[in-house]
């Protein structure tokens, strides 16, 4: 059985909004306030030059304002898309991957996608909760931290265990962590948690492999009774 968590991207735009409401009326409010002035005349006529500048300030501080709200929202959109995209909670029959996107840079004059992945195998996972704040996620166990561009951390699943489409990932460039506190991104915090908890049991209710004994063929046992038996007259 598989479950699936997408990230919760509506505060990103709850933010975007707040922030558009709070320099928006700071901006307009200004600007109101330079043109009531200039319309009717409270600075006098003894600075003429003065007076034909406040227009030119409430332009400015419109179009500042302005600029304030659209690269928020620029920001939220793009936080949206990649969190939608690069930032889950894959829970397997026998391992769990946390992934959460860390950003976008150049490297190299390329553009990358840097990605937090954390990978819980059930066989060393112990437990997982909420924090006292509500705000993360903590897990105790054996897991593994990577990060790296995101192009590097692809992996299938087969037999219900992970497998990287790079194997160096097996060995090498991750940091072994026995407790991780991971962002709250996945709507209640609980619900990751009990769907941990509830995978963990599920992984102990599997049947163990049983252990492979070698035994010859019954072929191989006759001849080496018929051998055994002609040295035997032999003598």
């Amino acid at each position: 059985m598989r479950s699936y968590f997408h990230c919760v991207t509506s505060r990103f735009g709850r933010r975007a909004v707040g922030n558009a409401v709070l320099v928006g009326s700071f901006a307009a409010e200004a600007a109101l306030i330079l043109l009531m002035l200039f319309w009717f005349g409270l600075l006098g006529t003894e600075n003429p030059v003065m007076m034909w500048q406040l227009p030119a300030a409430a332009a400015v501080i419109i179009a500042a304002g302005l600029a304030f709200c659209v690269f928020p929202a620029l920001s939220a959109v793009k936080k949206t898309r990649m969190h939608s995209r690069y930032t889950y909670a894959d829970i397997q029959l026998k391992f769990a991957v946390l992934s959460r996107y860390d950003g976008t840079y150049n490297i190299d004059g390329e553009r990358a996608v840097w990605r937090v992945l954390c990978y819980i195998p059930f066989s060393d996972f112990e437990s997982a909760e909420p924090s006292r704040n509500g705000r993360k996620i903590v897990i105790t166990g054996r897991i593994r931290e990577y990060a790296m561009d995101s192009d590097y951390l692809g992996y299938h699943v087969r037999n219900g265990a992970i497998e990287f489409d790079r194997p160096w990932l097996e060995q090498r460039s991750f940091t072994e962590l026995s407790v991780l506190e991971f962002p709250a991104v996945f709507g209640r915090p609980q619900r990751l948690c009990d769907a941990l908890n509830e995978a963990k049991k599920r992984f102990d209710e599997l049947p163990k492999p049983k252990k492979y004994i070698f035994k010859e063929s019954e072929a191989v046992r006759r001849r080496q009774a018929m051998r055994a038996l002609n040295d035997r007259y032999r003598k």
